[in-house]
């Protein structure tokens, strides 16, 4: 039995397609199908059957494949011990971040690195949520921080811990009219107010569009953009208004570039680590959770 067979299988599984696996692996459908039979022939049954919505696993390749998942993923910590023995850095963990977090976590994370996070290198990409949940179903990333939307908003197959709750605030112009408030701005006067938004059905956007929807009003939205810091660009030039977390504008207060006011009712978000509910390589899962401890309140 070869380590490859039981990775192709494993992939027809994860894509419920031969042709799926074959792009997912870069290699041809033909030579998936060979290995697959190959192994089939010799633990004497079959894994896959066809069915009008595809491919599906039988009964004994369900229980088959979570054994080699689990097999491939030892097979795997191999190399990253085999690295960590030489010296050289035993993993890479691959994490998405909202738009606007790293104010929020990158100081936790890098002021003690090294303890955390021993020899790993950690590579950090900026996404969209919608993008974090997508990039940790095709297995582009390990983990991912985001906004904990609704639960039915939540994709099948994934799993989060909390790490923190951040409160919303308004962020104007310095000379915006609002700027001299000295009381929270009432979010129901902010009805004609042109305001940048994020997206609407999760993360951030989902978060101030229920501020409006709870109100029973609709928000005047003026542009929609897919990261904080683009909305935060355009609040700069003098136009609209937008509602975030208030840590992720500290920076630009700091230089006198925007003003932050809170506001009534007051909201908050909570940002939690999301991962793949399939296990992860044993050396790898140890380092996230020590990722997960690091970021926590």
């Amino acid at each position: 039995m070869e380590f490859r067979q039981s990775r192709y299988a494993l992939s027809v599984a994860k894509e419920r397609s031969f042709t799926g696996a074959a792009k997912r692996l870069n290699i041809s459908q033909s030579a998936v199908s060979e290995q697959v039979r190959l192994l089939e022939d010799e633990i004497g049954f079959t894994l896959f059957r066809r069915t009008p919505r595809g491919i599906e696993l039988t009964e004994h390749g369900r229980t088959f494949l979570y054994e080699a998942e689990r097999v491939v993923g030892d097979v795997l910590s191999l190399s990253d011990t085999a690295r960590r023995l030489r010296g050289a850095p035993s993993d890479t963990l691959t994490i998405g971040m909202g738009s606007g977090m790293a104010q929020i976590f990158m100081p936790r994370l890098f002021r003690d690195l090294d303890k955390i996070l021993p020899g790993v290198r950690l590579e950090v990409l900026t996404a969209s949520t919608k993008n974090i949940f997508d990039d940790l179903h095709e297995e582009r990333i390990d983990a991912g921080i985001a906004i904990e939307s609704d639960p039915d908003r939540v994709p099948a197959g994934l799993l989060f811990d909390r790490l923190t709750a951040a409160d919303m605030a308004l962020i104007v112009h310095p000379k915006h009219p609002l700027a001299r408030a000295r009381a929270p701005v009432d979010v129901g006067k902010l009805v004609t107010e042109p305001i940048v938004m994020s997206e609407l059905t999760v993360g951030y956007g989902q978060a101030v569009l229920s501020l409006f929807t709870d109100l029973g009003i609709r928000p005047n939205i003026l542009a929609v953009a897919d990261n904080i810091e683009t909305m935060k660009v355009i609040v700069q030039s003098g136009t609209g208004v937008a509602i975030v977390p208030r840590a992720c504008a500290e920076n630009e207060v700091a230089f006198g570039v925007l003003k932050v006011l809170s506001i009534a009712p007051p909201r908050s978000v909570v940002l939690s680590l999301f991962r793949r509910r399939q296990p992860l390589p044993r050396r790898k899962a140890v380092y996230l959770a020590a990722l997960r401890d690091a970021l926590k309140d």
